[in-house]
C-alpha cells in the first residue's frame, strides 16, 4: 500500500521508488492552507485538520469530482510526498485514498470523516449569499417604509396641494387614512365643513407616482358619496358651489354665482 512520505519535490524525484510530490506549487496542493480564513460563519483561522477536510470536500463537490478522477488516475499505486509534517493532517492522505483504496469513487474522505457533505460550486454560494442579503435589504426597506408611511402621505400632501391648490392651502389639517400598500400608496385626507347634511374632505392619493386630490361629498343620513377630482384652486370653487356649503362660502345675492 503506498503510503504518506515527508519532504519537497527534488525528494520525491531522486526516491528509487514511485513518488509523486503533491505539496506546495504541484498540481495536486492543498488550496486551503492552515491559518487561512475559515469558510464559517465566525472566519476564524482554519488548523490543519480543517484544512484537509475542506479540500475533501472540494472534492466531492460537482468541479472538484473531475478533479478527483483525474488525481486518481494519475497517483495510483504512487506514494505521496508533502512539506507537511507526519504527525500532522495533511492533503495527501486524502490523495492516497482516493487514489488506492477500493470503491472510493464515493468516497473521498480524510482519516478523521469518511464521510462528509459535498463542497457546493463557488457560484452557488456566492448565489445564495446575494439571495440572503437581497432580502434582508428589502425587509429592512419594508419595515421602514412602514414606520415612516404616515408622516411621509401627510408631508406629500401638504405639498402636493400647495402645488395645485396656492399657499392657502397650508390651512389644510392633513390625516392619515387607514394603511394600505405602504411601500407604493400614500394616502391623506383632510376634512373641510360638514353642513346641510353633508360632509365636505379632501382626499390625497400619491400611487405609483402619480398624485391627485380628489373633493369627497357625503351625505351623513344616508350612503350616498360623490367624489370629483380637483385640478386647480378655480376648479375647487366650482365644485364647491355646488353643495349646501355654498351659501356660507359665499352669501352674496343669496348664494348665487
Amino acid at each position: 500500500m503506498p503510503v504518506r512520505l515527508r519532504g519537497a519535490a527534488p525528494d520525491a524525484a531522486a526516491l528509487s521508488t514511485p513518488c509523486a510530490y503533491v505539496g506546495p506549487l504541484s498540481p495536486y496542493a492543498n488550496p486551503f492552507m492552515a491559518g487561512d480564513r475559515s469558510a464559517s460563519p465566525a472566519g476564524a483561522p482554519m488548523d490543519a485538520e480543517e484544512a484537509v477536510d475542506l479540500f475533501a470536500a472540494t472534492l466531492r463537490g460537482p468541479v472538484g469530482r473531475y478533479y478527483a478522477d483525474e488525481f486518481a488516475r494519475a497517483l495510483r499505486g504512487l506514494d505521496l510526498m508533502c512539506t507537511c509534517p507526519l504527525d500532522v493532517p495533511c492533503h495527501a492522505d486524502v490523495l492516497l485514498h482516493l487514489a488506492n483504496d477500493p470503491g472510493n469513487s464515493n468516497t473521498i474522505s480524510t482519516s478523521y470523516f469518511m464521510e462528509g457533505p459535498p463542497m457546493p460550486h463557488p457560484i452557488m454560494v456566492s448565489a445564495a449569499e446575494q439571495l440572503t442579503a437581497g432580502e434582508k435589504r428589502r425587509t429592512a426597506a419594508r419595515e421602514d417604509a412602514f414606520r415612516t408611511w404616515g408622516p411621509r402621505s401627510t408631508e406629500a400632501a401638504s405639498r402636493y396641494a400647495h402645488r395645485l391648490l396656492g399657499a392657502e392651502a397650508v390651512t389644510l389639517e392633513w390625516q392619515t387614512l387607514g394603511l394600505l400598500s405602504f411601500e407604493e400608496h400614500l394616502q391623506a385626507f383632510a376634512s373641510l365643513d360638514t353642513v346641510g347634511g353633508q360632509h365636505l374632505e379632501l382626499y390625497y392619493s400619491d400611487q405609483g407616482g402619480t398624485e391627485s386630490i380628489t373633493l369627497r361629498v357625503s351625505c351623513i343620513s344616508c350612503p350616498s358619496q360623490h367624489v370629483h377630482a380637483v385640478t386647480s384652486l378655480e376648479q375647487l370653487g366650482q365644485l364647491l358651489s355646488q353643495t349646501a356649503a355654498w351659501s356660507s362660502i359665499s352669501p352674496r345675492d343669496g348664494g348665487n354665482l
